[in-house]
């Protein structure tokens, strides 16, 4: 297509943008654009990379890289760009995760890594548990000399990866250690270096890795540069220590134009590392222009006023942002619920959900219920009470062999063979056509020019349906069935083929983890399902009401979220002024489109520890209700 202008270039599949995000998306520098609950962040990088794109200021042959922290996001991202730009301009547009991106660059460049640093080919992921991690600690500190052993006490399960040695620069060449730190650092890494037959390496030493290969080779590091002239960081805020160097060592000192894009009031992930400092660093290292985004696209003005009572307890300099969304409820837009026992809380609660669906023609996915954390225990509170009113709770922590409910979801593997069988139970399925189609060409390695490859492959698949459609019509879904099916589709796809095509699988065991999740969530969705229908729309949760952690609710958002356990139990650990308990608070609020709804249990606990939060809500103008 034609280039245009960048003076008449306009927003794709959008009204329009608020100011301060144009002045965002014409920016020729790195900036930090700030931008809180329901700012459209995900819109907006999309719109700049397809106007840089249109427009040519991102000229063929270069690219535009976007990284992502989970790869649901960087899909997500990924699939707007190509929505809204021609294919060919589209394809220029690189989105991937923090973790994806650096572990290509060590696989590419392998050979290139310092040889004291340079891991085996092939090597393993290593996800150390924290029995694994405190047998390191005590080792390491029995052997120390006797003038470190105090400094490695100090280290916990919790700090020692992500803060001291995710902290750490790695040198060109392994010296003596000088200090406790360094002794407990080059011990970590040489467990991991020598890991029995191969290495075994986490994913913040992958990231230290990809550093290390970009400051000892100019020349790679320049080749990067030339490749990428635009790149966009999401969810900023949550940076950590090494992926900021890494950030650093790659674009920094150039011109390139870095966009960081997230909001300090969401930075609930220091604990893992976050950088606390990283919009200040950024802006100074990279000069970045600060430009925060005012507008709201997903809480009703009701809900952004309570928002900004917490948004300024984090940061008395909130900007006050603007409601964009209606109000589609009469009543209180948020309430505290208060009982004396967990039985009288869940069972009111349940009767609630159901008149409020029936009130207001709402389907389960609408609601969400949020815990500080230990949702098994709030699931087996809870779910008896809404089973009764026929409710059914999906716990998306729920421990699926060796992985979790929600990240069994948000895997492309299992988005594809989800899709297979989809098509398998109904013919009229066009989006999981899509997604399969795509997915098999990438697979079977087939050119995009490829014309009789295409056809060989649309060939191949609309047989396997065929068997597929005639075995799942003439089986009922039963366990057995279910991981028959399963099997079947396992085959079909291929998993090594899978594991060459994507390249979170390429080493590792992941493939393998997420295969054995898929096998054993689709046989228990399987149980008492009228048809596969029934059996695949339980598995994906489309009739049910989600259940999780703050944490695992970072980027999704709800009509209305249902936070059941303020009180000392849940946050044992919060302080007065504690900033990440505050945003811990705030992004949980933050997911409502319409309303939120605070639980305390007199049964669960007390409310010293957090009388804070109870006065922002009562600061706010939130009623509370004895129930």
């Amino acid at each position: 297509m034609p280039l245009i202008r960048p003076e008449a270039w306009q927003v794709r599949g959008i009204d329009d943008l608020e100011p301060a995000a144009w002045c965002a998306l014409r920016q020729p520098g790195s900036a930090c654009v700030v931008a809180g609950p329901g700012a459209g962040k995900t819109e907006f990088l999309a719109q700049r990379a397809v106007y840089l794109l249109e427009t040519g200021l991102c000229p063929a042959p270069y690219r535009v890289l976007a990284i992502s922290f989970k790869s649901d996001a960087a899909d997500n991202l990924a699939a707007r760009v190509r929505k809204r730009c021609p294919a060919d301009l589209a394809s220029r547009f690189t989105s991937l995760t923090f973790d994806a991106f650096t572990k290509s660059l060590v696989d590419r460049f392998h050979a290139a890594i310092p040889v004291d640093w340079r891991p085996t080919r092939p090597y393993d992921i290593a996800c150390p548990k924290r029995p694994q991690v405190q047998g390191f600690l005590y080792r390491t500190h029995q052997i120390a000399p006797p003038e470190w052993q105090k400094t490695i006490a100090g280290f916990t399960v919790e700090n020692f990866e992500s803060h001291i040695a995710g902290a750490y620069k790695l040198p060109s060449a392994c010296s003596h250690p000088q200090s406790g730190e360094e002794f407990a650092i080059h011990r970590w890494w040489l467990e991991q270096l020598n890991n029995q037959t191969c290495s075994a390496i986490t994913f913040t030493g992958l990231n230290r890795l990809a550093e290390l290969l970009l400051r000892t080779n100019p020349h790679i590091r320049r080749a990067l540069q030339m490749t990428y002239p635009f790149v966009f960081v999401d969810e900023f805020q949550d940076t950590t220590y090494a992926q900021y160097d890494f950030l650093r060592s790659a674009f920094g000192g150039t011109d390139i134009a870095v966009t960081a894009v997230g909001d300090d009031k969401q930075r609930i992930m220091t604990w893992a590392g976050a950088r606390p400092d990283a919009f200040e660093r950024f802006a100074a290292d990279f000069t970045a222009t600060r430009i925060p985004l005012l507008f709201n696209f997903r809480s009703s003005p009701g809900l952004v006023q309570i928002q900004h009572v917490v948004a300024r307890a984090l940061d008395p300099n909130a900007a006050q942002t603007v409601a964009q969304a209606q109000n589609q409820i009469d009543g209180d837009v948020a309430q505290v619920w208060r009982s004396q026992t967990k039985q009288q809380e869940a069972e009111y609660l349940a009767r609630w959900l159901v008149d409020d669906m029936a009130s207001r023609g709402r389907a389960p996915r609408d609601y969400c219920i949020l815990v500080k954390q230990k949702s098994d225990d709030f699931e087996s509170d809870l779910a008896p009470a809404l089973s009764q009113q026929g409710l059914r709770l999906r716990n998306e922590s729920h421990a699926l062999g060796r992985t979790t409910l929600q990240d069994l979801l948000s895997d492309e593997f299992s988005k594809i063979a989800i899709a297979l069988l989809r098509l398998g139970a109904d013919r009229k399925a066009p989006a999981a056509w899509r997604h399969a189609v795509t997915a098999l060409l990438t697979i079977r390695a087939i050119a995009p020019d490829d014309e009789l490859g295409e056809m060989r492959v649309e060939n191949e698949f609309t047989a396997f349906l065929a068997r597929l459609r005639t075995s799942m019509a003439a089986n009922a879904p039963s366990r057995a069935n279910a991981e028959a099916f399963t099997d079947q589709v396992l085959e079909f796809l291929d998993l090594p083929a899978v594991k060459r095509s994507y390249i979170e699988y390429a080493s590792g065991d992941l493939l393998a983890l997420m295969a054995e999740a898929f096998r054993l969530h689709c046989a228990a969705s399987a149980e008492g399902a009228p048809s596969w229908t029934a059996c695949l729309d339980a598995f994906e949760g489309l009739a049910q009401i989600p259940l999780m952690t703050v944490h695992k609710s970072k980027g999704l958002e709800y009509d209305t979220i249902v936070f059941v356990g303020l009180d000392d139990q849940a946050w044992w650990a919060h302080r007065p002024g504690n900033q990440e308990g505050l945003a811990t608070f705030f992004v949980a609020l933050s997911r409502a489109k319409q309303r939120a709804i605070f639980t305390f249990c007199r049964e669960r606990g007390q409310r010293r520890r957090v009388a804070e939060l109870f006065q922002l809500l009562t600061d706010a103008g939130v009623p509370e209700i004895a129930i």
